[in-house]
């Protein structure tokens, strides 16, 4: 039986910059808690010098650049961002140093800083590469199987012709087109999809999306992403308290005017906990929804204890939302759509429609005796699990 000697943790930021990140931290800090005379690397795009997030174990190593399309030099930018250079030089330096046979490079995230060349290099040198699928860039070009312009999922094959001419993108068509050109090197060049042979799900729901795009053979685990729950905090008795919450992006694609629409059509009291580019609309069409900004963790988390109930309106194919299982975790009943991951957890309070979204809000405050959540099923997100079966896979990856 072979031995794993390194395990190199690969993703565009070396601080908390959004969910993927938050959990290739974890996974490299978990591994430096939980394994001995294994050397764990974490290679980023950007670093941030001051963050104290990765364990002192950890050997970082980082090209030092900008986020591809925040650098000042828009042309230089533009080319990182479709395929970087000096990161797979950078990026190679570090494989040269270390023996395939004994290696995991295990990559999170590569859109924003590193692009798909040091998955390219890692391929070549005939490393052992396993990518968690936190998004859906290895299929579509903006991620997300989201059409932003319609407001609605997206069912075009991705780079077919309609694709290429959909107009789908957030900012605008140009923007469309650099990601279209990004993918077209990283499916076409580098052959991300055919070459990858293990792969992380995070959810039924990520996977069935994304199997139709990737090779055939994949070796695909389903892990879920680990999470913190509060162990020692008591149920919270839900039915008396009074308002309705929203946790997370204030964006189009989350779903959060639909939140505003139901909470203000039943004359409810609502509260929306996030930020972002529907904010200031959403806060001047609805005067009875308190926006309240993004806060700490420690705050959100008292903002659920207060809550009648957590509404989770996303609209898109979102892989594992983890702000339900938190609430949950505390009793607070949780109405999620159906098109998103968190149907997985609990189906009784899943909803299909606006219709169904009042209907379920209705029965909520109507009768307060709703089925418990089976908080046996919260065991799948714990650190200790997460960590279990990620040193599991990489053990089967290095044999295999």
């Amino acid at each position: 039986m072979k031995r794993i000697k390194n395990i190199v943790i690969v993703n565009d930021f070396d601080y908390i910059q959004g969910g993927a990140s938050k959990v290739s931290i974890d996974t490299a800090n978990l591994l430096a808690e939980h394994t001995e005379n294994i050397n764990i690397y974490f290679f980023s795009g950007k670093t941030n010098k001051s963050s104290t997030t990765l364990n002192s174990r950890i050997i970082k190593v980082t090209v030092n650049q900008n986020e591809a399309l925040k650098d000042r030099n828009r042309i230089r930018g533009i080319v990182n961002g479709i395929y970087n250079i000096k990161a797979k030089i950078k990026f190679k330096k570090l494989l040269k140093k270390l023996k395939s046979e004994e290696t995991i490079i295990h990559i999170h995230g590569w859109t924003k800083c590193l692009s798909s060349s040091v998955i390219d290099i890692a391929f070549k040198m005939k490393f052992k590469v396993v990518l968690t699928l936190h998004d859906y860039f290895i299929a579509c070009p903006n991620g997300g199987f989201y059409n932003y312009k319609c407001n609605q999922i997206c069912k075009l094959n991705p780079l077919s012709y309609k694709c290429l001419k959909c107009n789908c993108d957030s900012r605008n068509y140009l923007f469309k087109m650099y990601r279209v050109i990004r993918q077209f090197i990283q499916n076409k060049i580098v052959k991300l999809p055919t070459k990858l042979h293990y792969a992380i799900g995070i959810s039924d729901l990520s996977i069935k999306v994304l199997k139709p795009y990737i090779n055939s053979s994949i070796t695909l685990k389903k892990i879920y992403n680990p999470i913190e729950f509060k162990h020692n905090e008591e149920k919270v008795n839900y039915s008396k308290n009074d308002y309705f919450l929203y946790v997370g992006r204030v964006s189009k694609e989350k779903g959060v005017d639909i939140f505003c629409k139901v909470i203000t059509e039943l004359n409810l009291k609502g509260i929306v906990v996030g930020d972002g580019s529907e904010k200031n609309r959403l806060t001047n069409e609805f005067s009875n929804i308190e926006f309240v900004g993004w806060k700490t963790s420690e705050e959100v988390f008292e903002y659920m204890k207060k809550a009648r109930c957590l509404i989770f309106p996303s609209l898109w194919y979102e892989g594992a939302p983890l702000t339900p299982l938190e609430a949950m975790s505390i009793g607070i009943p949780c109405l999620i759509n159906d098109n998103c991951a968190g149907r997985e957890y609990y189906a009784e309070f899943n909803y299909k429609n606006i219709d169904e979204l009042k209907q379920k809000i209705v029965k909520l405050i109507n009768n307060d005796n709703y089925k418990e959540f089976n908080f046996e099923f919260l065991e799948y997100f714990t650190t200790y699990k997460y960590i279990e079966n990620i040193k599991s896979f990489y053990n089967e990856i290095i044999n295999s």
